[in-house]
């Protein structure tokens, strides 16, 4: 018993550590406080009419009309009751208050995968919080991306599964492997996946090599063939919600265009120019380094820095806004920071390490890197990589922000570096130790851990020396936009007014900024002179192994924790009752709210209508807030509405809009061309293409004609229709799911619906039979309806909701069962024989 409790005292540390050190550092949300996230503050607007109908109905609509006009839910918040997978979510993340749960699997994760290599359980628990603290991790916590966090929590523990099964344990490996993807998909984040399976891939290809010289591919191949299986009931668990995804994802922004008036929109996928708009430069991956290499979040200087004293009032003003960042990316919350120990250590890795894991992990880094450059120059190969994954890989393109593939670089160099302490620990004379390398001789131990000081050491040094010898502080981008701004509050000015206004203040901009990368520099100096102190006089037996990696632990943490705090503080955290009510109902939201019509949509002209998730909160909106809005709708946009074209406004039902007043304050005003819910037309309108159907919209009645392509043109050939004044069709019931209207017309007429034509789920039914409709007006629903008065209904119930949801259920049970069955099997194994 007590063998057994010493063995398992390490084990017990971790997790306590897990806990422990996530909760001081959300402390505020023990006192009840909870975080206030941006992106949650948007999901919360959006999701509002979804929540009610959940909260009177106990049931899920799967479509929701209060962004963008509607689209489904999938992608705004849906509940999937069948994945019993959720539960362990919950058990694992939810048992600690938000968001230190989530840290907390962070850490305990990528534990599980340093000890399925082998790696020593108390520089394995150092490493685990090393990782868990990464910089990137807090800032996407800081910015709400809560499904990205949570995919990235589940990343480690599946890549230690795909380890264990191909280190021959293929059930204990491949269970391990299928819950922790099971529980990846369900964060529902496929981007952060995407490049999970893009390590993977290049992990089971060296693996392959590996079998193919060992003569092991039948090892190699079980273990691929129950990974499959493994990778097959994950997906089952899961089967509802990326079945859903999938079938949405070719009409939203994700997929192909049908227009040709734009070349950039025939490719399937996201444009290049929209995919890498977020893209690290080649320089600016030193943050993995110095944090603030590039500076820190786009905050004013002025936050941070105090003014120059020989700044008039005016010019201090201007320095003030400045941002504090001055890389490539159009704004950032954040550095991509994997700590100074962290690298230093891994850099001794690459020396130290021996075998194809260590090439992998090099190759992987490297290739992550790589992408995450994008379009900025680099080397020739650098650029020509990023294009041929761009181009042929498939599903590469479907994703913005392509610098998230540095997320494979926060799991990669923590693990590289473990594996060189690792390495230190468990060889008697480390510092003495040969070390054979293909291309150098006589090197030991102490060359490589000086080598390593010296380059890691010395690009700080240098650094803080001199800021200015390998960063450059001025942005060109900033300096032509603010000549621009400055234009346009002095107009008389000529430019070169403008550039020698300019010209007097940006020197002490950058000098500022010189001043952050020179004193993150001399802190990054300090921690790797303590981390090579700390390795010297262990090397000397001047301190044992505890205190060795206690020391080095205590360093990696303070290191990362105080990085954290810039980004993610005290600060974010406000009362709950704040953070349940993000919006508060101005005069114009009261004074809508008054029309309680059935359904009707309000456009608001004060917000940028593809980031206005506050009107979607109280009302049904024309904007909203989603990165996967219907790709028809958001052309729609571009052609149409940011042109200000009532028509469609008018056929969109915009019964009210919110304007800007005096003092700023917001009013309603109504739209007296609002079309309301559904109308008939007197003729159609025959349109060859796509190109012609929006364009057609330029100039079109909308109470008169409806536009349709020519593919639809035979559900219209064997039509009579008889135009008629007095035909009315009205919306008599309400739900995101079903609508019930009542038509009345003395012959056969084609009704519009302002409703967004969505046929994979969308049916509909004249007094209760079913009828079929099309597309028109380039968005809209469009019926033929029978002369007389009928009854017209539309229920949203796609099939594969329901038949996903029996898939799941099953998977889940089978997984949680054999995942049970093999705890029970071990439990067994470890009992003392009778």
């Amino acid at each position: 018993m007590q063998n057994k409790l010493k063995a398992w005292l390490p084990h017990i540390i971790a997790v306590a550590l897990f806990a422990l050190v996530p909760v001081i550092y959300f402390l505020p949300a023990l006192g009840g406080k909870v975080l206030e996230q941006s992106d949650i503050i948007h999901y919360l607007g959006v999701s509002k009419e979804i929540f009610d109908f959940r909260a009177r109905f106990h049931t899920e609509p799967l479509w929701t009309n209060s962004l963008f006009c509607g689209m489904p839910a999938y992608n705004v918040s849906t509940f999937y009751a069948a994945n019993l997978v959720q539960y362990i979510y919950i058990i694992l993340v939810k048992w600690l208050p938000f968001p230190a749960g989530i840290v907390f699997v962070y850490c305990l994760g990528y534990y599980i995968l340093l000890k399925v290599l082998d790696i020593d359980s108390w520089v394995s628990i150092a490493f685990s919080l090393a990782f868990g603290f990464a910089s990137f991790f807090f800032v996407v916590i800081a910015a709400g991306h809560n499904s990205q966090a949570n995919a990235i929590a589940f990343m480690a523990p599946v890549f230690a599964g795909v380890i264990l099964a191909f280190k021959g344990k293929h059930l204990a490996g491949t269970l391990l492997a299928t819950l922790a993807l099971a529980l990846e998909l369900f964060s529902n984040h496929l981007q952060i996946t995407y490049y999970l399976l893009m390590m993977l891939g290049i992990y089971a290809g060296f693996q392959f090599i590996i079998a193919i010289k060992q003569k092991q591919l039948v090892r190699y191949f079980k273990a691929i063939i129950m990974l499959a299986i493994g990778a097959a009931i994950a997906i089952g668990t899961n089967i509802t919600s990326l079945m859903l995804t999938a079938e949405y994802s070719k009409y939203s922004t994700r997929g192909k265009s049908e227009l040709t008036l734009n070349k950039e929109n025939k490719s399937t996928g996201l444009t290049k120019e929209y995919a890498t708009q977020w893209c690290y430069g080649v320089d600016e991956t030193m943050t993995l380094f110095i944090p603030d290499y590039k500076g820190g979040a786009t905050d004013p200087l002025g936050e941070t820095t105090a003014v120059p004293r020989d700044l008039d009032q005016n010019q201090g003003q201007i320095f003030s806004e400045f941002s504090q960042y001055w890389g490539s990316q159009p704004i950032t919350e954040g550095p991509v920071y994997a700590g100074c120990i962290v690298c230093f250590l891994a850099l001794m890795g690459l020396f130290l390490v021996k075998g194809p894991f260590k090439w992998f992990l090099f190759i992987t880094t490297l290739l992550a890197i790589i992408l995450a450059w994008g379009h900025n120059p680099a080397f020739i190969i650098g650029t020509s990589v990023f294009d041929f994954f761009f181009d042929h890989v498939p599903g590469f393109n479907n994703f913005r922000s392509v610098y998230w593939t540095l997320i494979i670089v926060d799991i990669t160099l923590p693990l590289l570096a473990a594996l060189a302490i690792d390495k230190i620990i468990k060889e008697k004379d480390f510092m003495n130790a040969a070390v054979p390398l293909r291309f150098i001789k006589n090197m030991n131990g102490k060359k490589i851990f000086f080598i390593s000081l010296g380059v890691a050491g010395g690009i700080a040094l240098l650094c803080w020396l001199t800021p200015g010898t390998f960063s450059n502080f001025q942005n060109q981008n900033e300096y032509d936009e603010w000549v621009q701004r400055l234009k346009q509050s002095a107009p008389n000015a000529s430019d070169a007014q403008l550039n020698q206004y300019l010209g007097n203040i940006y020197p002490a901009v950058q000098e500022a900024r010189k001043k952050i990368l020179s004193g993150d520099s001399g802190r990054t100096l300090i921690f790797i002179l303590l981390a090579g102190g700390l390795i010297w006089v262990y090397s000397r037996k001047m301190i044992d192994r505890r205190f060795f990696i206690g020391g080095l632990m205590f360093f990696i943490v303070v290191d990362m924790y105080n990085v954290d705090k810039r980004y993610l503080n005290d600060k974010n955290f406000v009362r709950k009752s704040t953070a349940q009510t993000p919006f508060e109902a101005d005069a114009a939201d009261i004074a809508i709210q008054r029309d309680t019509s059935l359904d009707y949509r309000v456009y608001n002209t004060t917000a940028r209508p593809d980031q206005d998730s506050r009107t979607s909160y109280f009302h049904k909106s024309l904007g909203g807030y989603s990165g996967v809005k219907m790709k028809r709708y958001d052309e729609l946009m571009t052609y149409q509405l940011d042109r200000g074209n009532m028509s469609v406004i008018n056929m969109l039902n915009a019964k009210y809009f919110i304007v800007g007043g005096k003092n700023g304050e917001r009013q309603a005003e109504q739209n007296p061309g609002a079309m309301g819910n559904a109308w008939f037309v007197d003729n159609v309108k025959i349109v060859a293409n796509a190109d012609s159907e929006i364009t057609a919209l330029d100039h079109f009645d909308p109470k008169k004609t409806a536009i349709v392509d020519t593919r639809f043109s035979s559900y219209l050939n064997n039509a009579k229709l008889t135009p008629d004044s007095t035909a009315t069709v009205r919306l008599n019931k309400y739900e995101p799911n079903d609508l019930v209207y009542s038509s009345q017309s003395h012959g056969d007429g084609l009704v519009v619906f302002s409703e967004m034509y969505y046929k994979d789920g969308w049916d509909a039914f004249i007094d209760g039979k079913p009828a079929d409709y099309i597309r028109a007006n380039y968005v809209l629903r469009a019926m033929i309806v029978p002369g007389g008065a009928h009854t017209i209904e539309f229920k949203f119930e796609p099939k594969k909701y329901a038949w996903g949801e029996k898939v799941s259920l099953a998977s889940s049970l089978l997984l949680i069962l054999a995942c049970l069955g093999l705890v029970f099997k071990e439990f067994r194994k470890q009992e003392p024989a009778k």
